[in-house]
């Protein structure tokens, strides 16, 4: 099915997917009040408004809503057996489907307006996005060979502009915001600086899914589109 669809726009240079990246605001729920529902429903809104028929629909990864989660783990109610394969195999294929060279990537970077680390629970992750694990890991595979305009940065969304596909792309890649890639010795360097809930188990698991994602995509590319990303000498 992903091959169809591919295929089918190919020539516009994205599949109608995206993946969302963002920080988990609490341990139990990544967005109990529904504050970043509403601004990736935003950011929805503007990719399919004015955009040349490019793509009519877009599915979207919320790994939340996407993967088996525990139904309630303060009272111990767990995934099934079964849930459990199937949200490892989940994980699994998070490489491919954030490093396709042609799905969006949709990286919520800061906090909704009102949210406060010192207002969390004993045991909650507060560190921002860029110094969470999984979020660099998001955004590193994001940054291996996919176009710039694919990777959007929705923490640049500006507060009462409406947004269709072109002005929410230039406002959401401003400055570049992409880092060149990295091979994955040094993003296993890099990643030893960045904040785990569940370090021991994560850490090397995304260690393993950069290194596939990376020889994946480097040993099919046949073109490189690095543009307008503010590199210099050292990049």
């Amino acid at each position: 099915f992903a091959d169809l669809v591919e295929a089918t726009f190919e020539c516009f240079g994205s599949l109608p997917v995206a993946a969302l990246s963002y920080p988990w605001l609490t341990k139990d729920h990544p967005d109990p009040r529904g504050a970043n529902l509403a601004r990736v429903a935003r950011a929805l809104k503007a990719l399919l408004t004015d955009n040349d028929g490019i793509i009519p629909r877009l599915g979207v990864f919320w790994d939340f809503g996407s993967l088996h989660q525990h139904p309630d783990p303060p009272n111990g109610v767990l995934r099934t057996e079964e849930q459990n394969a199937l949200f490892k195999q989940g994980l699994g294929c998070l490489g491919t489907l954030y490093s396709h060279p042609h799905t969006l990537v949709l990286r919520l970077t800061s906090f909704p307006d009102g949210h406060k680390a010192e207002d969390q629970a004993e045991g909650t992750n507060v560190a921002k996005y860029f110094d969470r694990g999984w979020c660099y890991t998001e955004q590193s595979w994001a940054g291996l060979t996919k176009a710039g305009h694919l990777s959007l940065d929705l923490g640049k969304m500006r507060g009462g502009k409406e947004y269709d596909w072109d002005s929410l792309t230039d406002d959401c890649t401003q400055d570049g915001g992409r880092r060149p890639p990295l091979l994955p010795s040094a993003f296993a360097a890099e990643l030893e600086k960045k904040s785990f809930t569940n370090g021991k188990d994560d850490k090397p698991l995304v260690k393993r899914l950069y290194e596939a994602a990376f020889e994946e995509q480097f040993g099919k590319a046949t073109e490189l589109f690095y543009e307008d990303l503010g590199w210099g000498d050292a990049e």
